[in-house]
């Protein structure tokens, strides 16, 4: 079984992230107590770039 990239151009943009985001999750569904603050960390600076890059590429009116 051969995965094909996502034909959407901006999902296969994003796939990555969300790939990402995933694994983070696995992660911190799996962490003990000193990791968790790490991850939880890294999970939110990751959402919060993703969500500033949106911001700032959305059309001006």
């Amino acid at each position: 079984m051969k995965l094909t990239p996502p034909r959407n151009p901006l999902l296969r943009k994003e796939f990555p992230w969300l790939v990402c985001e995933v694994v983070l999750l696995l992660i911190l569904f799996n962490a003990n107590a000193p990791e968790l603050w790490f991850w939880l960390v890294v999970l939110l600076v990751i959402l919060g770039y993703r969500i500033e890059r949106w911001w700032s590429s959305r059309p001006q009116p």
